[in-house]
C-alpha cells in the first residue's frame, strides 16, 4: 500500500472514532440493551387519550394546546384554533417512534456531548391525571435521534418524526388558516361593514335576503357560492404577534369588517389598509386573537366582493307557474289575462283565448330574464314610469308587482323595480308586450 493511501485510511479511521465520540458512543464498557419497540408501549396510550401538549424550545416561550372537545386549541402564548389533524400528527408521531437502544450514561458529560442538558427541545403530552415528558437532544445518522423519558432513566436511541416536528416547525403552521373555522351554508347573518356603509344579508326561513341597507331578493345561489368562499378563505401569513399598535397596520379603526353569526356562534373578522406597493393583499385580525395577519389580493377579493352581484337579477321572485292572473297597467289602458287550464284567456274581452307565446314571454322577462346593470335608488324615478305589472296567484292574492320604467316612452333602456328600491336595469332591444294589441285584443275596450 503507498504512504498517500495509508495517510488517507488513517485520516478516515480518525473521522470515524471522532464522529463516535461526537455523537455519544459509549465505548467497550458500556451497556446497551433494547427495552421496547414503541416509545409508549408500557403506558397503553392512544391518540384519543391526549387532551393536553405543551412544547418548550430553550428559549422561546412555551407554546401549549388543549383539545375542548373535538377541537384543539393553542393556548399558549395566545388562543388561536389548532388544526386537529395536525395536533394528531404530533400525537401519532410520538406514539411511532421507535426505541432502537438505550444508553445507561447519563452522566452531566454525556447529556451535554448528546444536547440533553439542557435538551433541545421539550413536548409534554398531558392524559388522564398524568403525563408524558419527552427531552429531545441531538439527531444523528440514518434518522437516529437522543431523547429521554419524562426526565429520568437512560438516554434513549430512537427513530421516527417527533424531533422534525418539535425541532424543525415552526408551530405557527400547526394554527388554523381559515378565517371561519366551523362555519358552513347553514350560518344565519352575514354583516359587512366597509367604513361608514353596512350590508347585511339573513337568512329568513329556507332563502336569504339583504335586509340593510335596504331589503330585497338575493339570488340563492351566489350566496350559497359566497358562503362557500368566505368558508374557505384563509390567512397567507403572521405579520405580527400581540401588536401595540393596531393603527400602524390600518386597524385601528378597521378599514372593513365582516361578522358572521351561526345560532349562539360568532365570528368577527377586521380587514386593515393595503400593505403597500402593487399588492392588493391587506392585513387582518380575527377578533379575540391578538394577532396581524396578511390576507392576498385573490382572499381580499373573494370576501370584499362586490354584494351587487348577491342581489337577484330578475325583475320579480315569483315562479312563472305560480301565476293565476296578469294585470298589465299602461297609459293604453289596462289588460288583464287569466290562465285556464293550458290556455290564457282575457276575462274582460268576453273569455276571448289569447296567444300563448306572448305571455309566456312576459313572464320570462319578468321572472328568468336577468339584469345586465344593477342600480339602488332612495328615490323612485317615477317619471320614468311607462306600465307596471300585477301579478296574482291562485288564491287570488296579489303576488307581486313589477313597475315598469324607460328612459323615454319610445325608446331607451328598460328598468324593473319591484318596491324594493332596487332597479334592474335591461337593454333597449327588451321587447315587452304590454299593449292590447300584443294579445291580439281591440284597442280601447277595457
Amino acid at each position: 500500500m503507498s504512504s498517500r493511501a495509508t495517510i488517507i485510511m488513517l485520516l478516515l479511521a480518525s473521522v470515524a472514532l471522532a464522529w463516535a465520540w461526537i455523537i455519544g458512543s459509549p465505548g467497550a464498557d458500556s451497556a446497551r440493551a433494547v427495552a421496547r419497540s414503541s416509545l409508549v408501549d408500557d403506558l397503553g396510550l392512544s391518540p384519543g387519550d391526549i387532551s393536553a401538549i405543551h412544547i418548550d424550545k430553550g428559549g422561546e416561550k412555551t407554546v401549549g394546546f388543549q383539545r375542548e372537545g373535538d377541537t384543539w386549541w393553542q393556548v399558549e402564548p395566545i388562543r388561536h384554533r389548532a388544526q386537529t389533524v395536525a395536533m394528531l400528527a404530533l400525537v401519532e408521531a410520538a406514539m411511532q417512534t421507535e426505541v432502537l437502544d438505550e444508553l445507561e450514561e447519563t452522566d452531566p458529560e454525556s447529556l451535554i456531548r448528546l444536547d440533553l442538558l439542557p435538551p433541545r427541545g421539550t413536548i409534554r403530552f398531558v392524559y388522564g391525571g398524568d403525563e408524558l415528558v419527552l427531552e429531545l437532544g441531538r439527531t444523528g445518522i440514518g434518522g437516529r435521534s437522543y431523547m429521554r423519558r419524562n426526565r429520568t432513566g437512560p438516554v434513549l436511541v430512537t427513530k421516527g418524526n417527533i424531533h422534525g416536528y418539535v425541532l424543525d416547525q415552526d408551530p405557527v403552521l400547526w394554527r388554523d388558516r381559515l378565517l371561519f373555522p366551523g362555519i358552513d351554508i347553514e350560518v344565519d347573518r352575514i354583516e359587512r361593514t366597509i367604513g361608514d356603509s353596512r350590508i347585511a344579508v339573513e337568512r329568513q326561513g329556507t332563502e336569504w335576503r339583504m335586509t340593510s341597507p335596504i331589503s330585497t331578493r338575493l339570488n340563492q345561489d351566489e350566496v350559497g357560492r359566497h358562503i362557500i368562499e368566505l368558508a374557505r378563505s384563509s390567512w397567507s401569513d403572521v405579520i405580527l404577534e400581540e401588536p401595540e399598535d393596531l393603527a400602524v397596520f390600518g386597524l385601528a379603526p378597521p378599514a372593513a369588517s365582516i361578522q358572521i353569526r351561526h345560532g349562539e356562534e360568532e365570528h368577527v373578522l377586521h380587514v386593515g389598509e393595503r400593505l403597500g406597493g402593487d399588492t392588493e393583499a391587506r392585513s387582518a385580525m380575527v377578533e379575540g386573537v391578538p394577532v396581524v395577519l396578511k390576507l392576498d389580493s385573490n382572499t381580499v377579493a373573494s370576501i370584499l366582493s362586490d354584494p351587487v352581484g348577491l342581489i337577484d337579477h330578475t325583475g320579480s321572485g315569483v315562479q312563472p307557474a305560480d301565476v293565476k292572473r296578469i294585470v298589465i297597467e299602461s297609459q293604453d289602458g289596462t289588460v288583464v289575462l287569466e290562465r285556464t287550464l293550458d290556455t290564457w284567456t282575457a276575462p274582460n274581452h268576453e273569455d276571448q283565448v289569447v296567444p300563448s307565446e306572448p305571455v309566456d314571454s312576459l313572464l320570462e322577462s319578468l321572472m328568468q330574464l336577468r339584469a345586465t346593470e344593477i342600480e339602488i335608488r332612495e328615490d323612485y324615478p317615477a317619471e320614468l314610469e311607462r306600465a307596471r305589472v300585477t301579478l296574482h296567484g291562485f288564491g287570488g292574492r296579489p303576488l307581486d308587482t313589477v313597475r315598469l320604467l324607460r328612459e323615454t316612452e319610445e325608446s331607451g333602456r328598460w328598468g324593473m323595480e319591484n318596491g324594493d328600491g332596487v332597479i334592474r336595469i335591461h337593454p333597449e332591444f327588451l321587447m315587452l308586450p304590454l299593449q292590447p294589441a300584443d294579445y291580439e285584443l281591440p284597442v280601447g275596450k277595457p
